[in-house]
């Protein structure tokens, strides 16, 4: 047949056709794929057809022909890897409702037909608001740009007001930083980076990241960076929250071990402390925020003295308000 119309890409559309539309269940035979094909406006025959599924066989794609006709038996994603795709973008707070449905729409066609319906079926994605930094992708963009070029990288930084709204933080000062990792933590995305100004290590909520740029200058801080271990990193930082990252000691109930293990992971020191309760050494960033996540399990912080009397401090005032 002469190379006319569409002929040149006729085998990537049977190809694509057989990704969207075919299965163990749904076979496609050389009659309905060229059907299928004369749809797209490309003319085909049977015989050709034949020849292109061998093609794509000797070419590695895994077409078996069945008894009714030919199929994709196998995808790079099980419908199991996809429903936690969809899962996490699900919970992803820093991706907006329109987003999340765009991905979740272009994760469920990576499925085939039955599973993409029970995929469909199965997916309850969250209610989110429908405000959101629309921009995220470009900013996660510009840091992955920054990392492979060794760029600083620069930003507007917001902040919610007693309005509700975003506005700049610091008046619109410009940040500049040497980009480390991304962490997601929290239901939220991080950006851990070298602080130009305090030139100590920070992190920042990337939804609340604008105008994002590279710059031409190099990073800097390369130690500060290369110390760091992101799971370590996360684990420190409760919710996130900067503080003076040292060595305590925490006191709380047996029962509770589970608790403290998946907060810290299963390499700190943790011995008995009488018959129902447990101490552990912990490395972390203390502030309020550690104060609240201990005060909500009942735990409390016994040492060194001096975070201990801040501990105290700290109860002591909510009690007075």
């Amino acid at each position: 047949m002469p190379h006319v119309g569409g002929q040149k890409y006729k085998i990537l559309n049977e190809y694509q056709i057989l990704m969207e539309e075919s299965d163990e269940k749904h076979q496609i035979n050389a009659i309905e794929m060229t059907k299928r094909l004369k749809a797209r406006n490309i003319p085909a025959e049977r015989k050709t057809v034949y020849k292109d599924m061998d093609i794509l066989m000797d070419a590695g794609i895994d077409v078996v022909k069945g008894d009714k006709g030919y199929y994709i038996a196998s995808r790079v994603f099980e419908l199991a890897e996809l429903k936690l795709l969809v899962d996490a973008v699900g919970a992803s707070k820093f991706i907006s409702a329109i987003k999340t449905k765009e991905l979740v729409d272009k994760i469920t066609s990576l499925a085939s037909l039955d599973d993409a319906a029970q995929l469909s079926r199965q997916v309850v994605v969250p209610e989110k608001t429908a405000s959101g930094n629309e921009k995220i992708f470009y900013t996660i963009d510009v840091i992955y740009q920054c990392l492979d070029n060794d760029r600083k990288m620069s930003f507007k930084y917001q902040e919610w007001t007693l309005t509700k709204e975003m506005k700049p933080r610091h008046g619109g000062k410009t940040y500049i930083v040497s980009p480390a990792f991304l962490l997601r933590n929290d239901e939220n995305y991080y950006l851990v980076a070298f602080d130009e100004d305090s030139k100590q290590i920070r992190h920042y909520r990337v939804d609340k990241i604008l105008s994002a740029e590279m710059t031409q200058d190099e990073r800097t801080g390369k130690a500060q960076r290369e110390a760091l271990n992101p799971q370590e990193y996360a684990k420190q930082h409760i919710s996130m929250f900067a503080g003076t990252e040292r060595t305590v000691t925490i006191r709380f109930e047996k029962s509770l071990i589970g608790v403290v293990l998946d907060k810290f992971g299963k390499e700190i020191d943790i011995r008995p402390d009488g018959e129902s309760h447990v101490k552990a050494r912990i490395s972390v960033a203390v502030s309020p925020q550690l104060y609240g996540w201990l005060t909500g399990i009942g735990a409390t912080l016994c040492f060194p003295d001096e975070e201990a009397k801040k501990f105290k401090a700290y109860l002591q005032k909510i009690l007075t308000q």
